[in-house]
């Protein structure tokens, strides 16, 4: 029976059935498709590469330095004591005053006027009146002229040991970032090999409980067995943590939350 008569036998209603039914299962394939995907993009730190879901090494330090309370506080160091050095090259300036006075009140004077007979004749005279000065004066501290090199010298220093430290600072921070992140790649690759060993060890530990039972090796021998899957999982516990901590002093460290950046916690 060909295709088209198969076809013929069902009816209009049966055929727009069959139609529907086609196009919702195709959007739900679709969903299906994202949503695998989607468990794909979801972090595990023991088979996916922790380098794909941090920044950057260059990144992460950058964050680090700009994150940093310590380079902080050194800026304002550096500028407190920069002030001080312009106050310093300022100090001149207190050797130089003004100097004013006003006064006002009644003043009496010695006045000389001539007679009728022409003579000179003293007499005291009273006049209310306000009287004012003003100057500039300069005093030279012999001490504070010989010592004012000095002085400028000595802020000059504080300013340079102040950037000192922050170089400093900023290159122990840089080495602390980069070996987190070094870190975190080392404890991630031993974690992979730490899973390796204990399923090694299992399986060792199995046949070694099945030939125990056949007799086949003694009691010292089962015990080595156990021992060895033990110190493999005390080993995969011990990478875990330094896994964990070097992934969390790093977010500490830079001020970059990483489970923001992909679904791994």
């Amino acid at each position: 029976m060909s295709i088209y008569k198969r076809i013929s036998k069902f009816s209009n209603l049966q055929l727009f059935a069959a139609i529907i039914a086609i196009f919702c299962l195709f959007p739900m394939q679709i969903i299906a498709q994202e949503v695998a995907v989607s468990n794909e993009s979801v972090f595990n730190p023991l088979t996916d590469d922790i380098t794909k879901k941090i920044p950057a090494l260059d990144v992460l330090i950058d964050s680090a330095l700009i994150n940093s309370h310590r380079l902080k506080y050194w800026d304002k160091e550096i500028k407190i004591t920069e002030y001080e050095l312009k106050s310093a090259k300022r100090d001149w300036s207190k050797a130089i005053y003004f100097t004013g006075e006003i006064k006002e009140g009644s003043w009496t004077s010695l006045v000389y006027v001539q007679d009728e007979y022409g003579n000179e004749v003293g007499t005291l005279g009273t006049t209310d009146q306000g009287r004012y000065s003003f100057g500039v004066a300069l005093r030279l501290p012999i001490l504070d002229v010989l010592d004012r090199g000095n002085q400028i010298k000595l802020n000059k220093m504080r300013v340079e040991r102040n950037i000192e430290k922050m170089l400093e600072d900023r290159q122990s921070i840089r080495a602390e970032v980069i070996n987190l992140y070094n870190k975190l790649i080392i404890q991630q690759n031993m974690l992979k090999l730490d899973i390796d060993n204990i399923e090694f060890s299992e399986l060792t530990a199995e046949m070694a409980d099945k030939e125990f039972q056949n007799g086949k090796i003694s009691l010292v021998d089962l015990s080595r067995v156990r021992d060895n899957l033990a110190r493999a999982r005390y080993r995969f516990v011990d990478s875990k943590t330094g896994f964990i901590n070097a992934y969390v002093m790093l977010q500490e460290l830079t001020g970059i939350k990483f489970n923001e950046l992909n679904n791994w916690e």
